[in-house]
């Protein structure tokens, strides 16, 4: 096509742009065609960068569309765009009559050289590898260990990498460039995609391979992700633990900048301190927080909540990669999004996989069903919620589905104009390009994305071409002839769409939370097990007001109140689990190092977990959720109340006193490890003794160094979250719980505590209590023992199932636990075993599960026994609850009821129904022309499970359980 003035027909224009583009792709590749004035010899000329696009159909920006437009590019910016603006003097004329006209496509999370899936926490607890290593040196006695950082000046922790720029190892792959540039993109923001606190993001321009061409930003967005490296050997190896190191990298980088400001007041008074390049990146971070763009990827619905809380922590409003699973939790979305948050979504959407029978498909889940049903519809959500959304083709293993994925996003509800905003405006401001790209407005950079008549969002529609910086670049899709597709196919199309466009599947917090809530409760006629003072009261009334019982006895004389006829039933308290992992998201066990007290399972507490209406279903109401047995001191604990529909921070007790999980015996010196793991200390008993006197003399020290509130240079304090956890102990504020068999290291353990000036909660399992009984009792420590556990590993031979019983008779608070998700539902039973195993009154050994772990907890003023003025947490039974044919009829928890048995054909008929007619929609859309070209991944993204739904076999529950399975 001749430059000047001519206009060139519409069917010229496009069949002149290929050869155009061709004739000058030497030049647009030149390494730097701004600093030559005329290219080597054997080049071709530089092209012109003055063009003129006119009578195009053209989107200035979301909402604001020109028919008829001329677009005018001069030097790669924008130079004008009017309607029937005339083409300029001497300038290129493109005809674009049928075209439509984008500001160019941004994608905001771009993994370059690699395509990473989103981050998925479920793989949180990889396999052990040799436990030796450990940034946070305090193994108790001097060891070989290398430094697990990086080489340099740097953080300790080798996934703990703010200081990382994309930029510094930018190598433009031109493959993937043309991809995204096939699908309408023109910029990217190049992220960092590995470890915890990564680095930061690169934006730049898809036109050319060339680091120094490509780079328009070398530092936009800060990347933080809830995923430690797979398969390392150093800490942090669990999602909760990956959580505490970023925390703890984040006080650190308050407190370098506190140590170097007192430095430079005083050079002469005190040590120069040291240089961190980790540190000094990340301090502007939580120094000037409002001033850092900090991008967050959770992984998970619910970490998207723990993202936010611990960002807000230091005073960080985080933006979000988007899960994919944010449909179960729409409420929690909701509550985000009333926060400046941007979502990134990923659209990388399950299909569905090639069964080989319909036999096959009994073997798929409801929830796998309703999470390939809900894909579509999730990026409409998250915008409905109020919050603005980037889209991106991270995790898309092919790029070329992003159009179709977005289409199914499009006709699930989410709007052509959120869309675009999505592609353009949103990702433009979110990477501080704002004032570059986004829009087509004068002054800004000629990023175009040029589609048939149709428009993009019409998935027969082609991307014709992209400009980038005045640049065009042709697409393939525009070099081959458009395919007339026939009526008939194309209605079979029209029609496959629109029945995949009604969704089926049912939002997974329908039906949970209170079925009734009244403001005052009368429970009438019933035998009441107090596991108070009155003991077990027959033809008795319970009365209920706010959440608190005010009375237990006789019933009210006046009053308005919701009545429950208990005639011929059994009331007793909920019944409390002293030892408990069924609400933890990812691993329970931090194993990595010997003390990981930094660590808190109330980072990763699991609201969506069935284990909560099970165990409702069998009284259970409050439960001690326990780190793991891995490590001689493990991480905090976390007490919850099973409130079903609750969020996570909605189920923590409040005001329960803290607690944090030690360990004794084979599996913190790593006995049962297998043959290489024994390097890690200590590796013997008396070992474990010395590392507890080695960290309780650590955390004196800085208790007393806490009480200077400076070190003794005047220098200030740098706060340790594992030490500060150990002096909680010692100021006793935080209450263990350890793990124990033998007489002898529980007695040891006694005596090294006590030096400490240290009361011991309880000892869980405890399984040899009964031989050391009176000096449980002396001391004051409860026993939380198994009911009638034995004989499964050798340090346990000599457990007996009398010990409850006899520990009781000796003065020992004692209290049976589950240790398990399935015995949760069933802890009544347990408490009968105390009754058969040793004569226990069956009053007495209720309070196994009652009022007994409630008093072990501290929290015995809320729960455990119905007395006047504590919660309402009680159930119904239709008999004696110690008798093994007596059912848990209803659960109630603050006065509301979570659970009723009658409840339960309902809701098993619904829950059924839905997936049949899931199951029936997948078998018509798996015949339906769309489907047949999906890909190999996403078929196998159709099987993985979410976080929340993940039953983590072989490494959920605790150490022992692990045993119990490998044996």
């Amino acid at each position: 096509m001749p430059p000047g003035n001519d206009l060139p027909t519409a069917r010229s224009a496009t069949n002149t742009l290929g050869r155009i583009v061709r004739s000058l792709s030497v030049g647009l590749f030149l390494p730097s065609l701004a600093a030559e004035t005329f290219n080597a010899p054997g080049f071709n000329p530089n092209p012109s960068r003055h063009d003129s696009l006119v009578h195009a159909r053209v989107f200035v920006k979301p909402g604001v569309e020109l028919t008829n437009a001329t677009v005018i590019l001069r030097d790669g910016r924008i130079e004008a765009v009017e309607v029937g603006l005339a083409p300029a003097a001497g300038s290129r004329v493109w005809d674009l009559t049928g075209t439509v006209v984008y500001a160019g496509f941004i994608d905001p999370h771009l993994a370059l050289g690699a395509k990473k899936p989103p981050v998925d926490t479920s793989e949180s607890e990889p396999d052990r590898g040799n436990l030796t290593s450990g940034a946070p040196r305090f193994f108790g006695v001097p060891g070989q260990e290398s430094d697990p950082g990086r080489p340099g000046p740097s953080h300790g922790l080798k996934d703990i990498s703010p200081e990382r720029r994309v930029a510094d190892d930018l190598s433009p792959d031109g493959k993937v460039l043309s991809e995204l540039r096939e699908i309408g993109f023109t910029a990217a923001n190049v992220v960092p995609t590995t470890g915890l606190l990564r680095g930061r993001a690169a934006a730049i321009q898809l036109g050319s391979t060339s680091p120094n061409e490509a780079i328009l930003a070398a530092e936009t967005t800060r990347h933080a992700a809830f995923a430690p490296t797979p398969g390392d050997e150093a800490y942090p190896s669990s999602l909760m633990g990956g959580i505490a190191a970023i925390r703890q990298a984040l006080l650190d980088a308050k407190w370098y900048v506190a140590d170097h400001a007192d430095h430079a007041a005083r050079p002469d008074r005190r040590p120069r301190p040291a240089f961190n390049a980790a540190l000094e990146a990340l301090a502007p971070a939580v120094d000037k927080p409002e001033s850092s763009s900090f991008v967050f990827e959770p992984g998970s619905v619910l970490m998207q909540d723990r993202a936010f809380r611990l960002a807000g922590e230091f005073g960080i409003t985080p933006h979000l990669v988007a899960s994919g699973q944010e449909w179960r939790r729409p409420d929690l979305v909701a509550e985000l999004a009333r926060r400046p948050v941007t979502f990134i979504v990923p659209v990388r959407f399950p299909a569905i996989p090639k069964l080989p029978d319909d036999a096959a498909w009994e073997g798929i889940s409801l929830d796998l069903l309703r999470a390939w049903d809900w894909a579509p519809e999730n990026p409409a959500l998250i915008r409905r919620s109020g919050a603005e959304i980037a889209l991106t083709t991270h995790g898309l293993s092919d790029r070329k589905s992003f159009r179709t994925a977005l289409r199914s996003a499009i006709d699930r509800g989410l709007s052509e104009a959120d869309a675009l905003a999505a592609l353009t405006v949103v990702p433009a401001r979110l990477c501080g390009l704002g004032d570059r790209l986004g829009t087509i407005e004068v002054g800004k950079l000629a990023n175009l994305t040029l589609c048939d008549a149709g428009g993009y969002f019409d998935p027969e529609a082609r991307v014709r071409a992209v400009w980038i910086e005045g640049r065009l670049h042709e697409t393939e899709a525009s070099l081959t002839p458009v395919k007339e597709a026939k009526e008939e196919e194309r209605k079979k199309k029209s029609t496959a769409r629109e029945f995949a466009a009604k969704r089926v599947a049912r939002s997974p917090i329908e039906g949970r939370g209170p079925s009734t809530n009244p403001p005052a409760l009368l429970v009438r006629n019933a035998t009441v097990w107090t596991s108070g003072p009155r003991g077990v009261l027959q033809k008795a009334d319970l009365v209920v007001r706010d959440g608190r019982i005010v009375s237990v006895g006789d019933a009210p004389k006046d009053g308005t109140f919701h009545v429950v006829d208990a005639t011929g039933l059994h009331v007793a308290p909920g019944i409390i689990d002293c030892h408990s992992h069924s609400m933890v998201l990812g691993a329970v066990n931090e194993a990595t190092l010997p003390s990981t007290a930094m660590v808190r399972i109330a980072d990763v507490v699991n609201s969506e977990t069935d284990n909560i209406h099970q165990q409702l279903a069998g009284g259970t109401t409050v439960a001690n959720l326990l780190h793991g047995s891995a490590n001689p001191i493990g991480g905090q604990n976390a007490v919850i109340k099973l409130r079903d529909g609750a969020l996570p921070q909605g189920l923590l007790l409040e005001g329960a006193p803290a607690g944090i999980k030690f360990a004794l015996g084979e599996n913190v010196k790593q006995a049962n490890w297998g043959e290489k793991y024994v390097s890690r200390f200590p590796q013997t008993r008396m070992g474990v003794g010395t590392f507890y006197v080695n960290r309780f003399t650590a955390a004196r020290q800085y208790q007393q160094a806490r009480a200077r509130g400076t070190l003794p240079d005047g220098s200030p304090l740098r706060r340790d979250l594992e030490l500060e956890a150990l002096t909680e102990i010692l100021e006793g504020t935080r209450w263990i719980h350890c793990h124990s068999y033998r007489q002898d290291e529980i007695l040891a353990f006694l005596r090294i505590m006590e030096s400490f000036g240290v009361k011991v909660a309880t000892f869980q399992h405890v399984l040899e209590g009964y031989k050391v009984a009176d000096e449980l009792a002396r001391h004051g420590a409860g026993a939380s023992s198994f009911s009638d556990w034995w004989a499964y590993k050798v340090e346990v031979f000599d457990a007996i199932p009398y010990s409850g019983s006899l520990m009781r008779d000796r003065g020992v608070l004692v209290s049976f636990n589950s240790d398990s998700s399935d015995l949760a539902r069933r802890l009544n039973f347990e408490a009968t075993k105390a009754v058969k195993y040793g004569g226990t009154p069956d009053a007495e050994a209720l309070k196994f599960v009652t009022i007994n772990p409630a008093k072990q907890l501290r929290i015995d003023n809320r729960v455990g026994s119905l007395e006047p003025g504590k919660d309402a947490d009680f159930s119904i039974w239709s008999g004696s609850p110690l008798d093994s044919g007596s059912v848990c009829l209803e659960t109630w928890i603050d006065g509301r009821r979570y659970f009723r048995r009658a409840d339960e054909p309902a809701r098993a008929t619904a829950l059924s129904a839905e997936r049949t007619a899931l199951i029936a929609k997948a078998k018509q859309i798996a015949d339906g022309p769309a489907e047949a070209k999906a890909t190999e991944a996403a078929r196998k993204q159709f099987f993985v499970r979410a976080l929340e739904q993940a039953r983590h076999l072989g490494v959920s529950e605790c150490q022992d359980c692990r045993v119990r399975q490998e044996d």
